[in-house]
C-alpha cells in the first residue's frame, strides 16, 4: 500500500506538467500516467486513446489528521520503489529521481555507473530520424510515449552519430580524434573508447577519408564489459573495454562476411551463410566469431539479405530474397514489376544452436532496413498491421520499385505500397528522396528511422 501511494505522488507531479503534440497518426497512448520532466518535457502521441485520471485530489495541510511528509519515505520504501521502477524503464527511474531531494538521497545516481551496465539503459526508447527545424525526438516503442531531447544537440557537436545499439546507447566519433564515444541519451553519461585510428595498422589498403572509413554499421555488448562495433568502411568487426586504449580485431579464420549484426541479451551476434555467429570472448583467448546456430539451409546471398531482430525477446533471422518475375532468364532491370520480394522467417533457437522456420510473428511487426532492424507491437501502435514486415526505404531493399516502401503481410501474402517518399524527387535532405505532404503515419516514420543512413554528418 505504501509503494502504492508514493507512486500515486509521482503520478501527481506528473500531472502538473504541459505537454505537447507531434504530428504521429496511429500510435495508442500509453496506459500509464504522463510522464513528469526527466531531461526534458514529456509529450504524448496523437490520434491515441487518453489514459484515465484520477479526480483532483483536495490541497493536504500539515494539520490534517492524515497528511504525511512523501518526501520522507526512507530509505526501504523509497528504494524498492526506485528498484520497481528501474526494472520496468530507466526514465520511470530517472523521474522518481527528480522528484526530490530526499528520494534522489535515496536511489543511486545512474551516472555513478559505468555505461556498460544494462540496468541504465534506455532499451525501449528510439531516436527518430531528424527532421530540419524540429528537435530531436526519441520514441518508446513499448508505450508509445515521445520525449524531446533539447540538450541532445549540444552533446552532439563535433561528432557523426551512429546508432542507438539495441541497448538503447548512442555511438559518437569526434571529428577531429576519431575517439569513439558512447553516448546514454536518458542520463547524459558520455564515455570514450579508443580512437577508430588504432586499427590503420591493420589495413589492407590505405585510405585518406577516414569519415568514411571508421563509419559504424553496427555496434553493441559482446559481454557486459566489451563493447563491439563494425566499422562498415573497413570491413572490421573490433571490440574493446572501457580502460583499453586501441581496439582488437575480432577473430574470423573463415572469413565470415555480414550486413547487419545485433546486440541481443548481452551478446553480439551476426548472421552469415555459414549461420548465425556471436563474438566469443574470455580471458585466455582473443575475441572471435563462433558458430550460434546453424542454419536450416543454405541460402544464396546473390540479391538478397540476412537480418537479426529482437521480436520482443525472441531472437529472429529474416532471409529476404528479390525473385524475378518471368523466370531465370528474365535481366534485373528498374521496370516495374520485374521482380518481387519474398521474406522467410526463422527462430533462432541458442540452446538447440539452431533455426527453425516460423509463419508468423506473434502479432507484432516488424520494419526491416539493410542494417537496422525493429520489432513493434500492434496493441501500442494499432495502425500497423500485424504480422508483416516493413521495409526500408533503401535501394538495396526495395528491389526496383525504388522510391516506394513496401508491407508484406504473413497473413495472406499480399504486398501494398505505403511508402513516404515519391519516387523521382530527389533532395539530399532526405536520404535522396523528397517526404510527400503530412501528416506521416507511426509506419513512415519507423520506415525512415531503419533506412540508411544512420549518421548525421552535420552539426546537430
Amino acid at each position: 500500500m505504501l509503494v502504492f501511494e508514493a507512486a500515486s505522488v509521482v503520478g501527481d507531479s506528473r500531472r502538473q506538467l504541459s505537454s505537447g503534440q507531434i504530428p504521429f497518426r496511429g500510435v495508442k497512448r500509453s496506459s500509464r500516467l504522463p510522464s513528469a520532466q526527466l531531461l526534458l518535457p514529456a509529450h504524448s502521441l496523437s490520434g491515441a486513446k487518453r489514459a484515465r485520471s484520477d479526480p483532483p485530489r483536495p490541497v493536504s495541510s500539515s494539520t490534517h489528521p492524515k497528511w504525511m511528509d512523501w518526501s520522507d519515505l526512507g530509505d526501504g520504501p523509497a528504494g524498492l520503489i526506485a528498484e520497481r521502477l528501474l526494472a520496468n524503464d530507466v526514465a520511470d527511474y530517472i523521474r522518481f529521481r527528480a522528484v526530490c531531494c530526499s528520494w534522489r538521497q535515496w536511489s543511486t545516481d545512474p551516472r555513478a555507473h559505468g555505461i556498460l551496465d544494462r540496468r541504465f539503459h534506455p532499451r525501449k526508447w528510439i531516436m527518430l530520424r531528424e527532421i530540419s527545424g524540429h528537435p530531436r525526438i526519441f520514441l518508446n516503442v513499448s508505450t508509445g510515449q515521445c520525449i524531446q531531447m533539447p540538450r541532445l544537440p549540444e552533446l552532439l557537436r563535433g561528432h557523426d552519430v551512429f546508432g542507438p545499439t539495441t541497448e538503447g546507447l548512442l555511438v559518437l566519433l569526434d571529428r577531429t580524434s576519431y575517439i569513439v564515444r558512447l553516448l546514454n541519451p536518458l542520463t547524459g553519461q558520455v564515455t570514450d573508447l579508443p580512437p577508430a585510428t588504432t586499427l590503420l595498422r591493420l589495413m589492407k589498403y590505405p585510405t585518406t577519408d577516414l569519415r568514411k572509413a571508421f563509419e559504424v554499421s553496427d555496434a553493441g555488448l559482446a559481454d557486459n564489459s566489451t563493447f563491439a562495433i563494425h566499422f562498415l568502411g573497413i570491413q572490421m568487426l573490433a571490440v574493446a573495454k572501457l580502460e583499453d586504449k586501441c581496439w582488437t580485431l575480432v577473430d574470423d579464420n573463415q572469413g565470415s562476411s555480414f550486413l547487419s549484426a545485433i546486440s541481443f541479451e548481452g551478446r553480439f551476434y551476426c548472421p552469415t551463410n555459414r549461420g548465425v555467429m556471436v563474438v566469443e570472448t574470455s580471458e585466455n583467448q582473443p575475441p572471435r566469431l563462433v558458430l550460434a546456430a546453424r542454419l536450416t539451409k543454405v541460402f544464396p546471398l546473390m540479391l538478397s539479405t540476412m537480418h537479426l531482430v529482437d521480436n520482443d525477446g525472441e531472437l529472429i533471422l529474416v532471409y529476404r530474397r528479390i525473385q524475378l518475375r518471368d523466370g531465370e532468364g528474365e535481366q534485373f532491370s528498374d521496370t516495374k514489376n520485374k521482380c518481387f520480394i519474398q521474406n522467410y522467417t526463422y527462430r533462432v533457437d541458442l540452446k538447440a544452436m539452431n533455426t527453425r522456420p516460423v509463419l508468423g510473428l506473434g502479432g507484432r511487426a516488424m520494419f526491416i532496413g539493410l542494417r537496422t532492424t525493429l520489432s513493434v507491437s500492434t496493441s501500442v501502435f494499432p495502425s500497423v498491421k500485424s504480422d508483416s514486415i516493413y521495409v526500408g526505404l533503401d535501394d538495396d531493399m526495395l528491389g526496383t520499385d525504388f522510391g516506394r516502401n513496401r508491407l508484406c503481410c504473413f497473413t495472406d501474402g499480399t504486398t501494398e505500397h505505403c511508402g513516404i517518399f515519391e519516387p523521382g524527387n530527389i533532395d539530399e535532405e532526405f536520404s535522396g528522396r523528397k517526404p510527400r505532404f503530412g501528416p506521416w503515419g507511426i509506419d513512415d516514420y519507423l520506415s525512415w528511422y531503419v533506412t540508411e543512413p544512420q549518421d548525421d554528418s552535420e552539426d546537430a
